[in-house]
């Protein structure tokens, strides 16, 4: 029977409970914004006592489906005032739900630094004041070296102490590097609570009973083989992410200079194709890694340097975008040391990579100068008042240099494709519950659909409607966004999908069950902004983005207004 483990800070206890029937049959980020709206005042501080931090495995984790183990984490953000959930690889989905732990409720705060151990026996509180204001490297290594290596570990850098609003936290990938969820602010809400890390074990556990063995075992195979016939199966098995740098900058809309052009001249040299080249001539590199296990497609990286000694993984796509071109850096081993800073410090390389495009903007240092970017990055553990700003983000620097073109909705920065020019991407970054997220309905141009314009004024919002239901569903399932992708273009995809959902919740799942997951999902996270007070005025983008054509298409935001509300009705 799966439960949910509660764990109140401020007095040191918790309890195990099986899962009420008001959160029977969810996950995920289903499954977190549900108890944040259920439990959660809206109108709380952010980093108060009143506000709860939640980790949830999805429907699908501890099971053989492929790509199944991504980690929800859900609060209310202290960066976007919002309901937030962010989400990352790793090994602790599918170590929590082989724990029957359908999620865990972190309540309060406590009064020092502390460590949590979850295991088969319950829970073990331990002091962490000797990891306080250090890396999330150190973190990872300490544990291991208490713990053994078997563990995952789930912790804050510096960034989260700090109570910084681009702080994420990180997960561990079952080789130990770090995977983030990035956005949002929750690592602050997680350092608020004085909570450094927290180490699961799963050693003497089994996997979830299955109900419906037969037809899951036949849908598990069908989906496998459907995902690795796809064509976008092997491009990110060679190029992983960055893949996309060509791509997205070929059609004109890859972020750069600040969100005014949407093509970068650098493109070339932070592009998969490059990277790929050097990682194949450098000592100890990998094209292709996988951040859990049962991943059938291995789109991560391990970025070495010249001598072979690792510096992160792994590099992806939105990094490259937001810290390349974003700024003008065309040098990958710079932006790669960027990413790694980033990593150890636990931040979000998005918000910070626009922070920088930002104060490049104020003149604060020169366009596409990646040392003095690197320091810069270095100066948010240092607690300079230049890293306090911006480690806080693209939208706190901005109003601290003075510059009003800042490309944020509710507060968070857009990922690295320009609204302009993929104007269903726009749409989801205006209209989603989140903020400006891809990950929440990324509309991209596709093969299988030749009759999408995605540079239309019109008909832009059903296109967004369906994926930010389709993907919350998939959030909730706790499905790799790249799994979740061919099922797009091969619809008898999603029957093994939501049959292979049947199977372990032993219900009949009717062919409508994502879009209804996800749109109960959407419509519980809306209800709580806007209990939290915000509104239609929310969910727009920067005038600017209006405004400003975008080189060199032309292009301008021209959805209306009234496209936008027609979104979530």
């Amino acid at each position: 029977m799966a439960n949910i483990l509660r764990i109140r800070l401020d007095t040191k206890t918790y309890d195990i409970t099986p899962v009420p029937d008001k959160y029977r049959n969810l996950g995920g980020r289903g499954l977190t914004s549900r108890i944040i709206s259920q439990e959660v005042p809206p109108d709380c501080h952010p980093l108060g006592a009143d506000n709860k931090l939640i980790f949830a495995p999805g429907i699908l984790a501890g099971s053989s489906v492929p790509n199944s183990g991504r980690l929800s984490i859900g609060a209310k953000s202290p960066l976007t005032k919002a309901i937030k959930e962010a989400n990352a690889g790793g090994a602790a989905a599918h170590m929590l739900a082989r724990l029957g732990i359908q999620a865990v409720v972190l309540e309060g705060c406590a009064e020092q630094w502390t460590a949590l151990k979850i295991d088969k026996t319950g829970l073990t509180f331990f002091p962490a004041a000797a990891l306080q204001a250090k890396g999330i490297k150190t973190c990872i290594d300490s544990m291991r070296e208490i713990h053994g290596d078997s563990v995952s570990v789930i912790s804050i850098g510096q960034a989260g102490e700090m109570a910084l609003t681009a702080a994420g936290i990180a997960v561990t990938s079952p080789d130990h590097f770090p995977r983030m969820a990035a956005r949002g602010g929750l690592g602050a809400v997680m350092g608020s609570k004085k909570v450094k890390l927290i180490v699961i074990d799963d050693a003497g556990c089994t996997p979830p009973e299955v109900k419906n063995k037969a037809l899951f075992m036949a849908s598990v195979k069908a989906f496998t083989q459907g995902i690795t016939s796809h064509p976008l199966a092997g491009g990110l098995k060679r190029f992983g992410t960055p893949m996309l740098v060509g791509l997205i900058n070929e059609l004109g809309a890859i972020s750069t200079k600040n969100y005014s052009q949407g093509k970068f001249a650098g493109a070339e040299k932070i592009s998969g194709e490059y990277i790929a080249g050097l990682l194949d001539s450098r000592p100890n590199g990998e094209n292709s890694h996988r951040c859990m296990k049962g991943c059938v497609i291995s789109c991560s990286n391990i970025y070495t340097d010249a001598a072979g000694e690792v510096v992160v993984s792994g590099l992806e796509y939105e990094t490259l975008a937001l810290m390349g071109a974003n700024c003008m850096i065309d040098d990958v081993d710079i932006i790669a040391a960027m990413n790694a800073v980033c990593n150890d410090f636990g931040l979000d390389t998005m918000d910070v990579g626009g922070a920088i495009a930002v104060a490049m903007e104020a003149g604060v240092l020169p366009w596409g100068d990646g040392p003095k970017a690197l320091q810069m990055v270095f100066e948010i553990a240092e607690d300079t008042k230049m890293g306090r700003m911006i480690g806080n983000g693209c939208k706190h620097t901005g109003e601290q240099l003075g510059i009003t073109r800042l490309p944020v909705v509710k507060s968070q920065c857009l990922s690295g494709y320009d609204p302009r020019v993929l104007k269903g991407t726009g749409v989801t970054y205006a209209t989603s519950p989140m903020g400006a997220d891809h990950t929440c309905g990324n509309a991209l141009p596709s093969p299988a659909n030749p009759s999408y314009d995605p540079s239309a004024a019109s008909g832009q919002a059903p296109v967004s409607q369906f994926l930010q239901r389709y993907f919350a569903a998939i959030d909730t399932l706790g499905l790799c966004l790249f799994a979740a992708l061919p099922p797009l273009d091969m619809p008898e995809l999603q029957k093994h999908l939501i049959d292979c959902v049947s199977a372990i919740l032993d219900e009949s799942l009717e062919e409508q069950y994502l879009m209804r997951l996800g749109g109960m999902v959407n419509e519980e996270e809306r209800k709580f902004n806007k209990a939290a007070g915000l509104g239609r005025q929310d969910d727009r983008l920067p005038a600017f983005f209006k405004s400003e054509p975008l080189w060199p298409s032309g292009n301008r935001f021209d959805v209306s207004n009234d496209e936008l509300d027609s979104v979530h009705n």
